[in-house]
């Protein structure tokens, strides 16, 4: 089966960013879309997995086991909500914050490739359409 030609580029260029993010970010022992969690926990510290999913758009179920891999990594820590014994909130560990500046290094390289390798002026174009992308994918579907 052959995609059609926008769904073939979008799919090309994720497996491609997939591969270079997780080229950059392997010496350091972590997988794309752990950096992304990482990033919010260290942005917001204390929130709850739920909130945390929300804000990643992901489910629940997927950021309790990125959670619980990079807490046994010892970059993350669940604790206790002071005021509800019955809630657990996601705190960055001292070694996750040196990974910080090593994370956002490896996104700008990333961003720098793609101004390189388009130009400025496209590298914006491009940054405009993959939003407009993104909001007309998220965008409910009617059944019909």
């Amino acid at each position: 089966m052959t995609l059609p030609p926008l769904l073939e580029a979008l799919q090309a260029c994720h497996r491609a960013h997939r591969a270079r993010l997780a080229a950059l970010l392997a010496p350091h022992g972590l997988h794309p879309g752990q950096d992304t969690l990482l990033a919010v926990v260290w942005a917001e510290p204390g929130l709850r997995q739920v909130t945390l999913a929300e804000r990643l758009g992901v489910e629940p179920a997927t950021v309790s086991r990125v959670v619980e891999r990079l807490e046994r990594g010892g970059l993350l820590e669940r604790r206790r909500d002071p005021h509800d014994g019955r809630l657990w909130r996601i705190h960055p560990t001292p070694r996750s914050r040196l990974l910080e500046a090593m994370v956002r290094r490896n996104w700008r390289e990333l961003e720098d490739a793609i101004v390189a390798s388009l130009g400025p002026t496209d590298a914006e174009q491009l940054g405009r359409l993959l939003t407009a992308t993104a909001t007309a994918l998220t965008t409910p579907i009617e059944p019909a």
